[in-house]
């Protein structure tokens, strides 16, 4: 691994991306480009994208593998790109590609770094990596205090755990558990109110204090006492559900300092994740723009050349595929290009809405003062996928960029009928377009995951309860037994999960289920704010 500042070849090329990108005013943080060598590429990928990782024999082994499918030819050792965004951000180039292979990943590095230091998520934690590595020493050291055994037995219950992972949810920790703990809140430059609070109703108490009634008085001190006495005993309060399953583990289960390490590092590798898969079109999408941007540029300074092997490249990446097999690179890159010709042509606009004549609407061509790079990056600051989709992926948008084409064989192989179909010629069937949309925009929603909550902590003999949300997928019987054992490792204590009309249960080695009445989220929403136990 050698910096790319050592690079004759390199270093002016990654110095005039920055510069480019500074003429067009992006907003990037640092960023730290890595030459490596293919093994070392390779071994970057099983690390998680960060330099190094606790000792694993799953690693050596997966390393392994990996090799033998590259030299076979079963897999790609040429890496589009790897990137770990943060500030500083570090990216790695594979030391086999050519110049301009090089220039072309970190221009689109440049993208990524820009998206996650703006987006309404702001992925860009500072010192990421750095953190990553210190925490890879404490976990080395866990290692040594537990054993070996103990630490392989509990690094692989909670590493089977991370799926449940989903910190931008909003009932996330933060969100969903009510500590004793309150944070800092600065004074208001505001001057106090000086306006008389009056009562829907006079009585002679009220009148005296000016201050809400007895019987309000009377409640707002029982539900203090109620968060009180729970608070007292565990430092915590479930609130809401919590989405984020293993963030609530992470800060509430019963471990020992080493145990806590392993979840500290797993939470933090694994974190980023809920971000990438919440905003992968838009993201992927804006690399591809400034990439091409920057790209253009260098050819026409002539600081790299070849353009025409570019032009295959980037034709490969952004491939159109049907909607199930989407692939973000495609999607998010016209899609920018679609709202970018939009607003070059006064589109977005109020006026263009109000028209109802289609004709004109269609001949529409009305420039406002608005810059479009200024709307587009407003856009990164705002949403994210599901968002960009509802608002922009229309109905024809579906077709142009053949979202809804899928190839015959494919068609009867996953079960589409000539029912499903509007159009077909020999090798394509075209779906329903506003069916894929909405089949689309419900993925995003939880990105095909079953969402699991936690909803109690003291559940019958004091166990742990999650709750599956009916989303009209019934969760795999094969899942949920050795998924219930490892989170019964992780709670030391009994855990139970309710799915539908079964809860499933297991403690002592034992695993079983029961029948019991179904109750909707909204109904554990309700009983939960009501301080009364979820099911």
């Amino acid at each position: 691994m050698r910096i790319i500042d050592s690079d004759p070849v390199l270093k002016p090329i990654f110095e005039r991306c920055l510069e480019i990108a500074a003429d067009h005013k992006r907003t990037l943080p640092e960023m730290r480009f890595y030459v490596l060598s293919p093994d070392e590429f390779t071994s970057l990928l099983e690390k998680k994208v960060y330099p190094t990782s606790p000792i694993s024999i799953w690693e050596g082994r997966n390393m392994v593998k990996r090799k033998q499918r590259i030299q076979s030819g079963q897999e790609s050792s040429l890496y589009y790109e790897v990137v770990q965004t943060g500030n500083p951000s570090y990216g790695y180039l594979n030391a086999t590609n050519s110049d301009m292979m090089q220039a072309s990943v970190i221009a689109h590095v440049v993208g990524h770094c820009e998206f996650s230091e703006l987006n309404v998520m702001h992925d860009t934690r500072p010192d990421r990596t750095e953190l990553v590595m210190h925490l890879v020493k404490k976990v080395d050291l866990a290692r040594s205090q537990m054993g070996h055994l103990h630490y392989q037995d509990y690094w692989n219950a909670s590493e089977s755990l991370t799926s449940l992972i989903a910190p931008n949810s909003q009932y996330n920790v933060r969100n969903a558990v009510d500590t004793d703990k309150h944070e800092y809140k600065a004074p208001s430059s505001e001057a106090p109110s000086t306006e008389k609070r009056y009562q829907p109703f006079s009585s002679t108490l009220s009148k005296l204090f000016e201050t809400e009634t007895i019987e309000s008085a009377f409640n707002t001190d029982i539900q203090k006492k109620i968060r009180s006495e729970t608070l007292s005993r565990k430092g915590y309060k479930l609130r809401i559900p919590c989405q984020d399953v293993f963030g609530f583990l992470r800060k509430y289960a019963p471990v020992s300092r080493s145990e806590w390490t392993i979840l500290d590092y797993l939470y933090t590798v694994h974190a980023p994740h809920d971000f990438v898969g919440r905003t992968q079109i838009m993201n992927e999408g804006w690399a591809m723009y400034w990439e091409k941007t920057i790209m253009l540029e260098l050819f026409k300074e002539d600081v790299v050349k070849g353009i025409i092997d570019y032009s295959k490249v980037f034709s490969g990446v952004c491939y159109p595929r049907p909607y199930f097999q989407r692939n973000p690179y495609h999607l998010g890159y016209h899609m920018w290009l679609h709202i970018e010709d939009l607003l070059q042509k006064g589109r977005l606009s109020l006026d263009y809405v109000e028209e109802k004549d289609q004709l004109k609407k269609d001949a529409w061509d009305k420039p406002t003062d608005v810059n479009p790079i200024d709307a587009m990056t407003h856009l990164v600051t705002t949403i994210t996928d599901y968002e960009f989709l509802r608002r922009y992926l229309s109905e024809d948008l579906v077709f142009e960029f053949h979202l809804n084409r899928v190839d015959k064989r494919m068609a009867g192989h996953i079960g589409i009928t000539p029912r499903d179909c509007v159009k077909e010629d020999k090798q394509y069937v075209w779906l329903n377009p506003a069916q894929v949309k909405a089949e689309m925009l419900s993925f995003f929603t939880h990105m095909g995951r079953p969402r699991i909550y936690v909803i109690d902590d003291d559940f019958k003999d004091g166990g742990l309860l999650l709750f599956h949300r009916n989303d009209g997928h019934a969760l795999k019987e094969s899942w949920i037994e050795p998924t219930l054992k490892n989170l019964n490792h992780i709670w030391k204590a009994p855990v139970y999960i309710q799915s539908r009309k079964y809860l499933y249960g297991y403690k002592a080695k034992s695993f079983k289920k029961t029948p019991v009445d179904e109750v909707t989220f909204e109904q554990v929403i309700d009983r939960m704010k009501h301080n009364k136990k979820p099911v």
